[in-house]
């Protein structure tokens, strides 16, 4: 159901920063705009015929929020004014994206601040919220949790937190999915391909789609194990590059 602007970690050049988003008509939900994520959705044309656009951050590292001020910018320039999803009664990480933007010359005035209670952004969504998590000490990270009138989607962002995977699996319904940081070595900041295939059985691991690759190693691992893996998205022009490449 998401699709992916990129599917890299913060030094992977080439799959580019973890970026996905859903799009429904004339309404599309951004998640993470990190520094090399923002041409992306220009060349993939994403914002064409739309009106309305949601923008959740699931933390402040740059691979995951470097890219918003030129985002907004681009947006108003279409005369669009994006909505930010911030997380509930949490007035700390709301001022850390207006203080955010702020030190990058975007005013309060170029964009909506919305909770995350108050956001039903598509016809067939339920409920959209977060979760905080395990990532990192130094700032606050936050799972997503969108329902929707068939299944669940549980998006992790860089996480490694075994007991928030846990509680998901316990809840995990047979058409729910879950996308999930797969990059971590011996890391203390991001979970690794073992302990996911500790904590997902094999029978239910095609619901499981790792992100945040480290390497094109760790997209293999992932396969290997039985994992679904986040694809990057790619434009018309780059397919038929590709087509062409491969004929030659």
């Amino acid at each position: 159901m998401l699709k992916f602007i990129g599917v890299g970690d913060l030094l992977n050049q080439e799959l580019l920063n973890t970026s996905a988003y859903i799009k429904d008509e004339n309404k599309i939900l951004i998640i993470d705009c990190g520094v090399m994520s923002f041409k992306r959705m220009i060349d993939l044309k994403i914002f064409e015929d739309v009106e309305n656009v949601y923008i959740a951050i699931t933390h402040m590292h740059p691979d995951h929020i470097g890219g918003l001020g030129s985002l907004i910018f681009y947006l108003n320039c279409k005369n669009i004014k994006p909505y930010i999803i911030f997380p509930k009664e949490d007035e700390e990480q709301k001022q850390a994206i207006v203080n955010f933007l702020f030190l990058q010359g975007v005013v309060s005035d170029r964009f909506y601040l919305i909770a995350d209670v108050e956001t039903v952004i598509f016809s067939n969504m339920l409920a959209f919220s977060y979760k905080t998590i395990k990532h990192n000490e130094t700032l606050k990270s936050f799972a997503i949790e969108m329902s929707f009138v068939d299944k669940r989607i549980y998006y992790l962002g860089d996480n490694n937190d075994e007991k928030y995977q846990k509680s998901v699996l316990k809840k995990l319904g047979e058409n729910d999915v879950v996308y999930t940081d797969c990059c971590g070595g011996n890391g203390v900041h991001h979970i690794n391909l073992k302990k996911l295939a500790e904590i997902y059985d094999e029978k239910i691991r095609k619901q499981v789609c790792c992100m945040h690759f480290i390497s094109d190693e760790n997209i293999i691992k992932a396969k290997n194990l039985g994992f679904c893996v986040a694809v990057m998205e790619q434009s018309k022009e780059e397919y038929l590059k590709r087509i062409v490449s491969h004929n030659n």
